[in-house]
């Protein structure tokens, strides 16, 4: 049986303890480091398993976790929609995710609390497909596996990923 480690490695006293005590850099890379090590591997297995679900309520809950904490958007589709912005949209307008983030989100709210829900008409999944998301007969669809390239390109922390590191100091600033 698999374990939930993720709030494993060290004790609540001591971990509220050095947040109360320490730079605000230490809760963000925290906060970031375990985002990396226990949510992105999960995330990571997705497009090559068809687990569409799970990919899309896996970066979303990324997404709504760094959203809150350092957009302060009024709501939780404005906080998900800079996030797109600031970190996972590509150079190309197919890959310009936050373009379709209303879409995305609501969708997310069917599977998260719904299940089934009229939006289901209007979105679909195409894995072959060479873009990042097209429109076609009134019906979104996205690639997956590209849209998970992009989050995954964006928010890996760790040095292979100097992308992120490059937007790092703007969240610093916040603080």
């Amino acid at each position: 049986m698999a374990e939930n480690k993720a709030h494993k490695g060290e004790a609540f006293e001591a971990r509220l303890k050095r947040f109360q005590n320490g730079s605000p850099v230490e809760v963000i890379e925290t906060l970031l480091n375990s985002i990396a090590n226990f949510f992105n591997n999960e995330i990571r297995i997705t497009p090559d398993n068809y687990q569409t679900s799970l990919l899309f309520l896996g970066i979303h809950a990324v997404a709504l976790t760094i959203g809150e904490a350092f957009f302060n958007q009024k709501t939780e589709l404005g906080n998900y929609k800079k996030f797109l912005e600031t970190f996972v949209d590509g150079s190309t307008d197919d890959t310009h995710f936050s373009t379709i983030a209303e879409s995305i989100h609501y969708w997310r709210n069917i599977l998260a609390h719904q299940w089934l829900g009229s939006l289901g008409h209007r979105i679909g999944y195409d894995y072959e497909m060479t873009h990042g998301w097209e429109k076609r007969d009134g019906v979104t669809f996205i690639n997956p596996k590209i849209y998970c390239e992009h989050y995954l390109m964006s928010v890996s922390w760790g040095l292979e990923f100097p992308r992120l590191q490059a937007k790092a100091s703007a969240w610093y600033d916040l603080w």
